[in-house]
């Protein structure tokens, strides 16, 4: 089977869409990786800086315009690839060439559309249900959001899967974070938090709960793509915004991280909480969506309350509990695999176009 996955996020250099670029990213290396000999995946790319980023396997370019590529390049390039199948985030061509494959990561847009801008919410409000109902199949990250996806667009269950993504090699525990941290950030005791800034990741509770612990020693780093409000939103929440850091920082910032926080309001998934558990980061995360899920008990989990997470980050910075969540964190995620990624991707294409 002729495999074509729309990455046309991957490497972008603006806010936005960085989970979903990871995941879409993690799904080619991973159906590559599990495909049979007769089995060809191709990469869909912007920019050709993301070649690396998907794991140099075979890549065809497509515009990086949402909108040209949508209405007729992707689909000029599935058919001069002889695609069998492709796969795309939220949005398919509204005539592709061949059976489509819909990675829907949450419904949110649905469900909280005030959490979204107003350009965002209009578009996915209007085009993902026509490309879910078209798909041949719609993949969701998590059982909750396999649920909470299909109950809002009305899906028939046995069209949707669960197809989770896992942490990259880089996250895992590694001796020496502490001083690269310190040297590369200056930072020495800090609440790590990771993701986008908007309202959906609760950051100026996270805030607040850092104001109800009267900690002076600890501070709150935040890490994201850069954005227009970054600074403002760091500032708001009383942290320092670090903007946009490699695979390679982002893994040393969770293993020195006194806690890392995920407060968010809801998550389909959470890969950076899966992340900061393979790293041996202690977690503290809201019991919303799928973040239990995902977590476990490896991870100590609150309402998204100031002083509900204040009383979770406290918990989590008593050392004997702080040592429990580093030493469970790593084999919860390793829960998640390429080879599990590879081998659900594969049933559901097959699926799909039966």
């Amino acid at each position: 089977m002729r495999v074509a996955i729309d990455c046309h996020m991957v490497a972008q250099p603006s806010s936005g869409d960085a989970g979903n670029a990871r995941y879409a990213a993690s799904l080619a290396r991973a159906m590559a990786e599990m495909g049979s000999a007769s089995d060809h995946v191709t990469a869909l790319v912007a920019r050709p800086e993301a070649w690396d980023e998907v794991g140099r396997i075979s890549s065809a370019p497509v515009p990086a315009n949402d909108l040209w590529r949508v209405a007729r390049g992707a689909g000029v390039r599935l058919s001069a690839l002889d695609a069998d199948l492709a796969s795309f985030t939220y949005v398919a061509p509204a005539r592709p060439p061949c059976p489509v494959m819909l990675a829907v990561h949450d419904a949110t847009f649905i469900t909280d559309p005030d959490w979204l801008g107003r350009r965002a919410r209009a578009m996915l409000r209007s085009l993902v249900p026509r490309s879910a109902r078209a798909a041949g199949m719609v993949l969701t990250l998590s059982e909750t959001a396999r649920a909470d996806v299909g109950t809002a667009l009305g899906l028939d269950p046995g069209r949707v899967r669960v197809v989770s993504p896992f942490p990259s090699a880089e996250f895992r525990p590694l001796d020496g974070a502490e001083e690269r941290v310190q040297g590369r950030f200056g930072l020495r005791r800090y609440v790590l938090a990771v993701g986008d800034v908007g309202p959906r990741k609760n950051l100026p509770a996270l805030g607040a709960a850092l104001d109800e612990l009267d900690d002076p020693d600890l501070e709150l780093a935040l890490v994201g793509r850069p954005g227009p409000r970054g600074d403002d939103i760091a500032a708001r929440s009383g942290g320092r915004w670090l903007g946009h850091v490699t695979d390679r920082e982002l893994a040393d910032l969770y293993r020195a991280a006194a806690v890392t926080a995920y407060p968010s309001l809801y998550e389909g998934f959470g890969l950076p909480l899966l992340e900061a558990m393979a790293c041996g980061s202690p977690v503290v995360a809201s019991r919303r969506g799928a973040l239990p899920e995902v977590a476990g008990d490896a991870a100590i989990l609150t309402e998204p309350a100031p002083g509900a997470i204040a009383e979770g980050l406290r918990a989590a910075l008593e050392p004997a509990t702080a040592d429990r969540l580093r030493a469970a964190g790593p084999g919860r995620a390793a829960r998640h695999t390429a080879e599990g990624m590879g081998a659900a991707a594969w049933a559901a294409a097959r699926a799909a176009v039966s």
